[in-house]
């Protein structure tokens, strides 16, 4: 358990908890917000690519900063996005940034971040000297009326509500929630909660296999099929195929169109975390003194994929090469 410590002469306004969790029912919080299980894990290693790693790479899609301030504000945003003493380039910490909310986000639902302000030591008062924007851990978010809290394993101290679990007040006016679109929030929880039931019953296959050796009066060939299709239909909102779980049972346009359909849903999250990011910018520089945003270059666009659709639909360009732009 661990509050990560200011730099040197800075003075923390934090308020939330990085911890590991100890309390049972704190834990069963945080699971609920996991991607344990195998195909909730399978869905958060593909959207880890919702930027691709050659970010910041030699010819490859690149992140900066720009604005009238951007010498003076380029090396806050770089150590405020920055979770680790070592500062990386803007390039990796955007792309570990939108690829870890974007992950948390789809299985885990609304992702929170604290804005931790930080102040100088020595200075009874003024404006804040650096930033961070810290994670509060998916699970523990929660409100009593509109008060925002977290909840905390009881070591760290603190007030309990009514079940017993020990919390800390958080202010609101340094909180940043990341949500869904409502266009798809519905049919995500949906998907991830089938995943999820998917996941645990994956362990009743081999019974299953093995009673159908043996000639009982059950097709595990039959069992297969129907479950590609539950998941066919399921993943269907945002294109995912499961990493090619229904690959056979399917013409191949029909597998490039959803591959194209899972970018297009990797895109747009992409564009809403940048969009509330660039925002979170703003009211950052308006307490820090700069004018500043992040600006990405080289990524596919919703555009791109129109037009790839409409590629599609014509013959324009073969199927592996729209296959391999929808990578």
């Amino acid at each position: 358990m661990r509050r990560p410590r200011p730099a040197d002469g800075l003075r923390s306004t934090r308020r939330s908890r990085t911890f590991y969790p100890v309390d049972p029912v704190l834990r069963d919080r945080m699971r609920v917000a996991s991607a344990e299980g195998y195909y909730t894990s399978l869905l958060r290693q593909d959207l880890d690519f919702v930027i691709p790693y050659t970010m910041g790479h030699l010819g490859g899609p690149q992140a900066q900063v720009t604005g009238p301030d951007v010498d003076r504000a380029a090396p806050l945003i770089e150590r405020g996005l920055s979770a680790k003493d070592r500062t990386p380039p803007i390039s990796d910490s955007v792309r570990k940034f939108v690829s870890s909310t974007a992950q948390n986000l789809v299985i885990g639902g609304p992702v929170a971040y604290e804005i931790d302000y930080l102040y100088s030591q020595a200075a009874a008062s003024g404006s804040p000297a650096e930033f961070r924007l810290e994670l509060v851990l998916p699970g523990t978010l929660s409100y009593h009326g509109r008060q925002p809290i977290q909840y905390i394993p009881a070591a760290f101290g603190g007030p309990r509500d009514k079940t017993g679990l020990t919390y800390a007040d958080l202010d609101p006016a340094t909180l940043i929630t990341f949500c869904l679109d409502p266009a798809h929030e519905i049919a995500v929880r949906k998907m991830v909660g089938f995943l999820r039931a998917a996941s645990e019953l994956q362990q009743a296959d081999m019974p299953l296999i093995q009673q159908s050796t043996r000639g009982a009066p059950y097709s595990f060939a039959e069992h297969q099929r129907k479950r590609t299709e539950l998941f066919a239909k399921i993943t269907e909102p945002i294109g995912w195929n499961a990493r090619g779980l229904f690959q056979d049972d399917h013409l191949e346009p029909y597998e490039v169109w959803r591959q194209l359909r899972f970018l297009e849903f990797k895109i747009r999250l992409r564009d809403s975390i940048m969009e509330q990011l660039n925002a979170t910018l703003a009211a950052v520089g308006d307490k820090l003194g700069f004018r500043a945003a992040i600006e990405l270059t080289g990524l596919p666009t919703l555009q791109d994929v129109d037009n790839a659709k409409s590629d599609l639909r014509s013959g324009r360009r073969s199927l592996n090469d729209l296959a391999s732009f929808a990578v």
